[in-house]
């Protein structure tokens, strides 16, 4: 993946850099914490002259902070589906959080324990970041916890060790450690209240050693080599070597923010752990079509839409005999599968209903995600251009037929009743009627292919 801007925010240090093949080509770090989304609208302000965001353009993320936790679960053996229905449930049992909860998984394979880890964060911060992205015309690819960077960085170590790593990355206000396996995957995340200091320094000791000693009873090694990751690393590798149960080194690129920067940038959409959905990280070209964000709008969409699993979720059903419960699905799997459909259609239905009423902001983005589902077949759609105003929003679609000019009124007629009906409730001028039948008085009935239309109006 290649993106043009990339940024690092982990318990209130900010940093973001602009990039041109891989290499970061200006970058600019807050001076301050950035600890809420009212600071981080400031810090992206503050950086847009240095980093030149007023062209747009891709960004990826890095973030953590103290409502972004990590949870290793056991599991039983089962399949996707039905892991993906238990951990949505684990979810909306334990609600993590005051609001709801977005999560993100990927298996773990530990000491013949099959498992998984659960990253877990408010949907409230991923909306909110898409609203900031939008404001500076950024489309995010990818939103990934930063222990994704740290754990991407074990392969590149040389090693002289076997077996898992522990990572100790040192921030302004926390400290945070890491076990993975050469292959960089992720076995254990532990998050410590408390930064480095001198003052702090033997508790450091002391949880290091625990977290070794727990990686010796549960993931089934030890760990041999412990690695400092942050700009005080060699200091802390000197005041730990000989206190921890484990050799201490430090990778000098470590100290490097620009380092760092790089590897978010070429982090791959495919990640287990990317919190932003396929339908945000299309691009929107042309200057005639809305902003990028209204694109990224279609995220919070996505998440209100519950594509992480809220769908499954809704359609779970207790299992006493998983054996007996196949039999029947398999018996009955067209019925299932029918009923499965209808549930999710009226849940999907619902839903859009509940954001139309809730959140005007919502409306574009949830636009675009359902108008393909609007254009009758002989109509291409090829701009859409949605904009605020005073009294709601201004809607024009433009594009052209695959039929003859004879046969588009009824599509366009089928279309102007899909906007003005429920749930969207336009208010559709049928500007479009004039244009056609002037096209018809000319003589153009015939043609194919080539006729253009435009249908405009307005939502409340």
């Amino acid at each position: 993946m290649s993106v043009e801007f990339a940024i690092e925010w982990a318990y209130g240090d900010f940093h973001i850099a602009r990039l041109k093949g891989g290499e970061v080509e200006a970058s600019w770090k807050s001076p301050t914490p950035v600890t809420d989304l009212s600071e981080l609208q400031a810090a992206m302000t503050a950086a847009a002259g240095v980093v030149d965001l007023g062209r747009g353009g891709s960004v990826a993320i890095a973030y953590e902070d103290d409502l972004h936790t990590h949870e290793f679960l056991e599991l039983p053996s089962m399949s996707r589906r039905d892991r993906v229905r238990f951990l949505q449930r684990y979810v909306d049992n334990n609600k993590p959080f005051e609001s709801r909860a977005a999560w993100r998984a990927h298996p773990v394979k530990r000491n013949k324990i099959n498992g998984a880890l659960l990253h877990l964060m408010p949907h409230s911060i991923i909306e909110a970041l898409m609203r900031v992205c939008s404001d500076f015309y950024l489309v995010p690819k990818i939103m990934v916890p930063l222990t994704e960077i740290m754990s991407r960085f074990v392969p590149m170590l040389e090693s002289e060790e076997d077996g898992a790593h522990l990572l100790i990355a040192l921030f302004d206000s926390r400290t945070q450690m890491l076990i993975a396996n050469e292959a960089g995957e992720i076995l254990f995340v532990r998050e410590l209240s408390y930064p480095w200091t001198a003052e702090t320094h033997g508790r450091l000791v002391v949880d290091i050693n625990r977290t070794i000693g727990y990686a010796k009873q549960r993931i089934g090694g030890g760990i041999n080599q412990a690695w400092v990751l942050g700009p005080e690393a060699e200091a802390v590798c000197q005041s730990l070597a000989g206190r921890i149960d484990a050799s201490v080194r430090f990778d000098k690129r470590a100290v490097e923010r620009e380092f760092w920067m790089r590897q978010v940038a070429v982090l791959p959409l495919s990640l287990h752990s990317n919190f932003i959905p396929r339908l945000a990280r299309r691009s929107i070209t042309g200057k005639t079509m809305m902003r990028a964000g209204v694109l990224m709008t279609g995220v919070l969409v996505a998440a209100t839409l519950g594509i992480v699993g809220v769908v499954e979720g809704a359609i779970w059903r207790d299992r006493t005999d998983v054996v007996e419960l196949t039999q029947r699905i398999e018996e009955r799997r067209e019925q299932i599968e029918a009923l499965e459909n209808d549930v999710a259609r009226m849940d999907a239905e619902a839903r859009k209903l509940d954001i139309l009423n809730l959140d005007a902001f919502n409306l574009p983005g949830l636009f675009l995600s359902q108008l393909s589902d609007l254009v009758p077949e002989g109509l291409v759609v090829t701009e859409v251009r949605i904009g605020k105003s005073q009294t709601g929003w201004d809607l024009a679609v433009r594009g052209h037929s695959t039929v003859s000019l004879g046969d588009i009124a009824p599509l366009l007629s089928s279309l102007e009743a899909s906007l003005s009906g429920p749930p969207w409730n336009g208010n559709i001028v049928r500007s479009w009627e004039a244009a056609w039948m002037q096209q018809l008085e000319q003589g153009m009935a015939a043609g194919r292919g080539d006729v253009g239309f435009e249908i405009e109006g307005q939502f409340r």
